[in-house]
């Protein structure tokens, strides 16, 4: 026997790897979009640096210390991140508020304890005020060295289009950290549609099931196994169901248990490096109920009884585990190697996932509910599918079977099977949510950063595009110079993104499944919506190029 320490909290290990991932995961992800928020409020300060850069001069000229200029625009900085800071945390707390207020829609009653506490707010107005400083440092710093006599001149609507700025290092920049959080958000989308379609096992549409425990109401091993022959009648003889069964526990629910198994015949293994199998008793007709596929020798049936042969189902990774190149069938194993009690192999099933969707293949037992005793029930039925009854409809039949044998049993986890999979499938859903919010703002943020840097490029060359016009050059031959500006800022910073992401596929994967970190239909589609983005933000300015009029242009200055 193995015996596992599990700390409190969070159903003990169930899902705790889970979510310290996803938590992991969460925090690198807002801290991306930090930076982004960060790199458009740099980018746009040193683009209003630029269109002061005159005034600035003036001042200089007049004798005003660089570093009273300096901290004159660091203070409009820091009075900036200040606001939005404070608007953050007032949003934060409407957001909080709510999500208070939810109930998860999973059939376990958890609490969401969220609030704001002193210490985060403490650090998000640090963070504001940090991020506001720094961020804008750099534009403060490039505004106070200046040279006078070009700046009086105003010489900077003489550069070129297609040279490059640090504020456009700043949207390439914005770029490469969008398509990483484009591609975790694809990543994890794509891997709840995997979730959502993946060989449990067995098949949760059109299936219901109920629970009861027998033990808590007095009943011997005598009385449960009478009741359960009973509800079972009951349940098979009712109108529109095609199979029911029962067993002590559902795959992937918080109701399982292991044991450590013995191959008769074969060298006993180390405790350490014993194999562990998910232990499950079920009545004949489970397989059929759950759909769960026999792959190999027979399914249990009523004679197999207290007394009788011992006897078991098992899954294919048990039979490749402990008997691995043989024909499982008719061997025994035993669940103590010192005292062995044989049990024999007489059907094999296919492999399922039992505690998590991302587990390994485990191996697994299926034992008869009848010559092992049983606590807790579960009543299993399926409606045929060519007309299946509403699932809604199936778990009142159920509570009535109940009911109808013992109206003072109280029954729990009534619903569909499809509702059963709602708590494996909530920290999906929940990753897909939070990431799907955070690539959609970030997609929002790099548009704003690529719309910024075009408009103001197309202002500030205005006269330039009105010489090129006026010599002779047609609009599709501002649209390719304009264009061509952005592309390469699009290009550059998708090329950096697509390397940020692969470097952060160990991340990703905490939270995915059955999705590669790797995928290249993955990377395909961020790399098109990235694509698409910066095309459409680019579209305004550039038609504000193309219809620029040559005589008002050249008058501009």
């Amino acid at each position: 026997m193995q015996i596992v320490l599990s700390p409190p909290g969070l159903f003990g290990t169930f899902l705790r790897g889970t979510i310290h991932g996803f938590s992991a995961v969460l925090m690198c992800v807002a801290g991306m979009v930090l930076l982004i928020a960060c790199v458009n409020l740099a980018s746009l300060l040193l683009a209003r640096a630029a269109d002061r850069r005159r005034d600035t001069a003036i001042r200089l000229a007049l004798g005003a210390p660089r570093g009273r200029l300096v901290r004159q625009l660091l203070t409009e900085s820091f009075v900036l991140s200040l606001a939005g800071g404070a608007a953050g945390l007032l949003l934060a707390a409407w957001l909080t508020g709510l999500l208070a207020a939810w109930s998860p829609p999973i059939d376990v009653p958890v609490i969401p304890a969220v609030g704001l506490d002193w210490r985060v707010m403490i650090f998000a107005v640090l963070v504001s005020l940090a991020t506001g400083v720094l961020f804008g440092l750099a534009p403060a710093l490039q505004s106070a060295r200046a040279e006078l006599a070009p700046a009086l001149k105003n010489e900077a609507v003489a550069e070129r289009l297609r040279r490059f700025h640090v504020r456009d290092a700043l949207v390439a920049a914005q770029i490469a950290l969008s398509v990483v959080l484009l591609v975790g958000s694809v990543l994890v989308v794509r891997s709840l549609q995997h979730a959502l379609n993946l060989n449990l096992g067995f098949e949760p549409r059109h299936a219901a099931s109920v629970s009861f425990d027998l033990s808590l109401q007095g009943y011997d091993n005598a009385r449960q196994n009478e009741f359960e022959r009973r509800i079972l009648e009951r349940v098979r003889a009712m109108p529109g169901i095609e199979s029911a069964g029962t067993t002590t526990g559902l795959p992937l629910s918080l109701n399982w248990s292991n044991n450590t198994v013995f191959a008769e015949g074969k060298p006993v293994p180390r405790a350490a490096d014993a194999t562990l199998a998910a232990m499950y008793n079920i009545s004949p007709g489970y397989l059929r109920a759950a759909q769960t596929r026999l792959v190999a020798g027979r399914d249990l049936n009523d004679g197999d009884k207290p007394g009788g042969r011992a006897v078991a189902l098992v899954n294919r990774e048990f039979a490749r585990e402990l008997f691995a190149g043989e024909n499982p069938v008719g061997k025994r194993f035993s669940y103590n190697a010192a005292k062995p009690e044989w049990v024999e192999i007489v059907g094999v099933v296919e492999d399922g996932k039992y505690r998590s969707l991302g587990e390994r293949p485990t191996p697994a037992v299926f034992q008869p509910i009848a010559q092992n005793g049983a606590g807790p029930i579960t009543v299993v039925a399926r409606s045929s599918s060519s007309i299946p009854m509403p699932e809604d409809q199936m778990v009142s039949l159920l509570r009535r079977a109940v009911a109808e044998l013992d109206p003072a049993m109280p029954v729990y986890e009534a619903g569909s099977l499809t509702d059963q999979l709602g708590l494996v499938l909530f920290p999906a859903r929940i990753a897909a949510s939070v990431l799907g919010a955070f690539g959609l703002l970030a997609i929002v943020l790099a548009a704003t950063g690529v719309y910024g840097i075009m408009a103001y490029a197309v202002a500030r060359r205005t006269r330039e595009i009105g010489i090129r016009m006026a010599l002779g050059a047609n609009a599709g031959q501002v649209l390719r110079v304009v264009l061509a500006h952005t592309a390469i800022l699009v290009a550059v910073g998708t090329v950096a993104g697509v390397g940020l992401a692969l470097a952060a596929g160990r991340l990703f994967s905490q939270i995915i499944y059955g999705v590669s970190a790797t995928d290249p239909v993955t990377y395909a589609l961020a790399i098109a919506l990235m694509a698409l983005v910066a095309v459409t933000a680019s579209w305004f300015p550039v038609r504000r190029a193309i219809s620029v009029d040559p005589v008002t242009a050249l008058r501009t200055e």
